[in-house]
C-alpha cells in the first residue's frame, strides 16, 4: 500500500505543503526529482504523456514541459527556472503553467528531501504562490489527485528497481 500524501493549505496563506514518505533511499528519491529521463517515467498522471521541450536540471538553468494525449492535445505546459539544486537535500525552483488568461501565476516550489531510518525518504514540498488567490486556485483545481497518482507511479519505479 502506498505511502499516504498529505497536502496542507492553511487559510489566508500565500503557501502549501505537499509531505509524502516514500520507502527508498534519499539519494534514489532525490535523482527521481532532478533527472529529466527518470521525471518523463512518472511525472505525468492518469496516462497522460509528458515530453520536455528543454531541459537544463542544474543551478541556474531552467525547463519547459508538456502533458498531452501523446498525439494532438496538449493539457498543459509548465516553464521554470532552476534556482538550486544541493544533491541530496534540496532542489528550490519556479513553475509557471503558460497559456493562462492571467499570466504571472509563478510558484516559487522547496523540494526539500529527508534522509529517515531504514533507507527510507520524506519528501516536503513547498509551494509559495504570488496571492493567496493564486494558491487557492490551485487548491481548488483538484491537483491533489494528480499529485497522488505521479507519486503512485514513482513507487512502481522504487520498487521495481528502475532508479539506480
Amino acid at each position: 500500500m502506498a505511502n499516504p500524501t498529505v497536502v496542507t493549505a492553511e487559510p489566508n496563506r500565500q503557501e502549501l505543503f505537499i509531505t509524502r514518505e516514500f520507502n527508498a533511499p534519499r539519494e534514489l528519491v532525490f535523482k527521481a526529482f532532478t533527472t529529466p529521463e527518470i521525471l518523463l517515467q512518472f511525472y505525468a498522471p492518469f496516462g497522460i504523456k509528458m515530453k520536455f521541450n528543454y531541459a537544463d536540471f542544474q543551478n541556474g538553468g531552467s525547463y519547459s514541459w508538456t502533458h498531452s494525449d501523446g498525439a494532438d492535445k496538449i493539457y498543459c505546459t509548465f516553464k521554470g527556472v532552476i534556482h538550486e539544486i544541493v544533491a541530496p537535500e534540496r532542489m528550490i525552483q519556479t513553475a509557471e503553467m503558460e497559456d493562462l488568461p492571467k499570466g504571472g501565476q509563478v510558484c516559487l516550489e522547496i523540494f526539500t528531501f529527508e534522509e529517515l531510518s531504514n533507507n527510507k525518504t520524506k519528501l516536503i514540498i513547498q509551494d509559495v504562490f504570488r496571492s493567496i488567490e493564486d494558491r487557492d486556485e490551485m487548491v481548488q483545481s483538484g491537483f491533489e489527485s494528480g499529485v497522488v497518482a505521479i507519486f503512485e507511479q514513482l513507487d512502481e519505479l522504487l520498487i521495481e528497481g528502475k532508479i539506480r
